[in-house]
């Protein structure tokens, strides 16, 4: 695969659009390059124009033309040809993978730009075919299929009658795929569409006189177009130093991108003191981030990244998704915001049908915006639910049993809900109100999946370690349940006994039990033994009226205490499955969704619960009804887009060839379960043998990597900082090349983890594998 291919100050590359078939865009490539070429006498440039696909050839050839009218200097290609006038899907019976069309795209840039290096840079020039959403070979839109490289794109506009509408149309599908458009252009007619659409765009609209009529002699032709572009260069050439002005602003900016953010922002989670490099991200698509750094020469390079902390966990579809960009331009074009309480609208009830249709243990829907207030709705449900069922007293201080390690956002409510921790201990409103439990864990060591059983849980001096034939048997607790391990969940239930009795001999009210189910994400990356959270939620329902001394006679709709799952992180197929709950083989009562949710486009959050617990606030009185809630509550935008990215995941589980079917084969392989992910069976193992790591697991797209730390472990170790910057910033070789990408990964004290997104294909996979397998074998030379 070649390195991409992006823009420098030094290498000035543009696409052309069109908003039509014959509208002039050969005519203007042409015109521009004469004019590039006129600019890069002054600076010393060379000119490169690219036509990847031609159809009509060899009668017709785009390339030919440039070539003639253009200085024999100038460096021109065509990558595809075929002799049929038609769109090119139709053009061939076998049509090349896009994959392949892109790496010969890219190729041919790279290549030219090495034969230029003596120069003090380049202007290139890449020019589509037909309209904008003509398809390549494969049937896929150009206007998609050339976003990886998203280069400033010059429109060329249809100066005819109905013109006005297909320029603005197409500039507008441009801009919703977030492309640049410094210039557009377009022959100047008797309709003077030109005047309309420079009061409409924000972009510099420049229109010329349209070509002389054909001529059937070749020989006055061609007389004619050269005196013809002999006249255009008076037009174009202003445009080109127009886009060269505005190309040296871009890098500009780009320079100063890095020093001014340290002095404007207050980044989450960050001390402002260590960091050494701030990443200045372009753009971003699919599963990469293209980003610009000074190399050692002071100059500003690109470099493409691979989100490998999906962007904290939201990325689900990929960047730059135009499905669930229209998606969103749709509702916002038909509602903006709506107010929300009393009221609905399609996309907000939509998404309920739609979420409910999933979750059927549940009947209600409250809407947010992030995760930590989904826990805070979902956190004044179960304690209201609670203390009105058992008669405590409205004020009376009702906590919650959790589990240790947990975290549930940085609202105040949410940060009392977990155990004292890096997150909330130097918060001075900080309040812990609850217990929390210490819980067993899955981890991989030398190619044995085992569960590490701390010493609190086997209530004795020293933990142990239990050792298993396979993962899948470890997550095979929605199956057997507790039969999974008998001898085990007897010990889990005694410990879990054992905590209840001592908080019922303290008097303690205990409103819920809440957790994350199987994987606890930033308090470590922490597979939690779903075994352990199974008997938990079974003897909470079975056995509280014991235990805590509690009279549950009323069973209607929940046991016990509520049970609500924070899946903020884990919900919505981030570990392969459509819940984490399905790995548990029991359901809660409340569940907290965000994240992966809208697909990692817009904020939004969902709590969703059983009727009962809707009906505690039910009441004549305003003030017992849940009085919580935001300005943006169920707004349109984020509605529609999470339903949108419900039912592409749905498409997703459901494919038996396609998306994530190559991934569950080769687990498939392995152990003939349902438990899989999307990293390798034979890098994880790989892994688990290397000097430096501790353990290794991996569910869904998640891969954590255990880092052997004596001294510090936990969120304050070190352990993992040197490998991440490795990874985000070294060179890496593959077969005796460079590496295309870095990947950017986030620390988490002694833990590495790597996360895709739903989209990501094997081949992306493996390479991210790859470097984290290079990074960690340097690290321990």
């Amino acid at each position: 695969m070649p390195a991409p291919f992006h823009p420098t100050r030094a290498f000035q590359a543009y696409q052309l659009f069109a908003a039509n078939t014959n509208v002039g865009k050969t005519v203007f490539a042409t015109g521009l390059c004469r004019a590039a070429a006129l600019l890069g006498k002054e600076k010393n440039r060379n000119v490169f124009y690219l036509k990847p696909v031609q159809t009509g050839y060899p009668a017709d050839s785009d390339e030919r033309h440039v070539k003639t009218y253009n200085s024999s200097t100038i460096r021109t290609q065509t990558l595809y040809t075929y002799p049929d006038p038609v769109s090119p899907h139709i053009a061939t019976n076998s049509p090349p993978e896009d994959a392949e069309v892109m790496q010969r795209t890219k190729q041919w840039m790279l290549d030219s730009l090495k034969g230029a290096q003596d120069k003090s840079g380049s202007f290139f020039f890449l020019e589509t075919a037909g309209g904008i959403h003509s398809p390549v070979m494969s049937g896929t839109p150009q206007a998609d299929f050339y976003r990886p490289l998203r280069l400033p794109s010059i429109l060329v506009g249809d100066g005819n009658l109905g013109g006005i509408s297909t320029t603005m149309t197409s500039y507008e599908s441009l801009m919703l795929r977030g492309y640049d458009i410094p210039a557009v252009l377009l022959f100047d007619k008797e309709y003077r569409n030109h005047e309309l659409l420079q009061r409409r765009l924000k972009v510099d609209v420049t229109a010329v006189p349209p070509p002389p009529a054909y001529i059937e002699d070749p020989v006055h032709e061609q007389a004619s177009m050269k005196k013809y572009y002999e006249q255009l260069d008076e037009y174009l050439y202003p445009v080109m130093k127009r886009l060269d002005q505005k190309h040296e602003q871009r890098f500009d900016r780009l320079e100063q991108m890095a020093d001014k953010s340290r002095e404007v922002f207050w980044w989450p989670f960050t001390q402002h003191e260590t960091v050494k490099d701030v990443t200045v991200i372009d753009s971003a698509y699919n599963d990469y981030f293209l980003t610009y750094a000074k190399n050692e020469n002071k100059e500003l390079e690109p470099k493409e990244m691979f989100d490998s902390c999906a962007s904290w966990w939201t990325q689900g579809l990929g960047h730059g998704n135009p499905d669930l960009a229209l998606t969103a331009a749709h509702a916002a074009g038909r509602y903006g915001h709506v107010m929300f309480p009393e009221a609905t609208n399609e996309p907000a009830l939509a998404l309920a049908e739609k979420v409910l249709e999933k979750d059927t243990w549940a009947s209600r829907v409250f809407v947010s915006d992030n995760g930590s207030t989904a826990m805070e709705v979902a956190l004044k449900m179960a304690m209201s639910a609670t203390g009105r069922r058992y008669g405590w007293a409205h004020k009376a201080p009702i906590e919650i049993l959790g589990i240790d390690g947990s975290y549930h956002g940085d609202t105040i409510g949410a940060m009392d809900a977990c155990s004292a921790n890096v997150y909330n201990e130097q918060v001075q409103w900080y309040q812990p109100r609850g217990h929390w439990l210490t819980p067993p864990s899955v981890h991989i060591t030398k190619g044995q999946a085992h569960v590490r059983v701390p010493a609190q849980v086997l209530q004795q001096s020293h933990g142990t370690t239990v050792n298993y034939d396979s993962v899948a048997t470890i997550y095979s607790v929605d199956k057997q349940g507790e039969n999974r391990d008998p001898e085990l969940a007897s010990i889990y239930k005694d410990y879990i006994r054992s905590q209840l009795k001592m908080l019922r001999d303290q008097k303690r009210h205990i409103g819920a039990v809440l957790m994350e189910p199987v994987l606890m994400g930033a308090g470590g990356m922490i597979f939690v033994d779903p075994l352990f959270q199974r008997v938990l939620v079974d003897t909470i329902r079975q056995e509280s009226a014991d235990l805590l001394g509690y009279s549950s006679a009323d069973k209607a709709g929940w046991q016990g205490l509520p049970v609500v799952f924070d899946e903020v992180f884990a919900g919505w197929y981030r570990l392969g499955r459509q819940s984490a709950s399905d790995f548990l083989g029991v359901k809660p009562d409340i569940a907290a969704y965000a994240k992966t949710l809208t697909g990692g486009l817009l904020p939004l959050a969902l709590t969703v619960t059983k009727e009962p617990i809707f009906d505690i606030f039910l009441s004549k009185n305003k003030p017992d009804c849940l009085l919580h809630g935001h300005s943006y509550t169920a707004h349109p935008m984020g509605c529609a887009v999470a339903k949108r990215s419900i039912e592409l995941l749905d498409e997703f589980a459901a494919s038996e060839t396609e998306h994530w079917a190559p991934f569950r084969k080769e687990w498939q392989q392995q152990q003939e379960e349902s438990v899989w992910s999307m990293w390798s069976p034979d890098v994880v193992r790989q892994l688990s043998f290397s000097d430096r790591v501790e353990s290794v697991m991996t569910l869904g797209s998640v891969l954590a990597v255990e880092l052997k730390d004596e001294a510090n472990k936990g969120y304050g170790s070190t352990a993992s900082q040197s490998i991440v910057q490795s990874m985000r910033r070294n060179v890496f070789t593959e077969n005796g090349s460079e590496a295309t990408i870095n990947l950017f990964a986030r620390p988490l004290g002694n833990i590495i983890y790597l996360m895709t997104s739903q989209i990501s294909t094997p081949e992306r996979v493996r390479q991210c594998e790859r470097i984290l397998l290079q990074c960690i074998q340097s690290s321990s030379n």
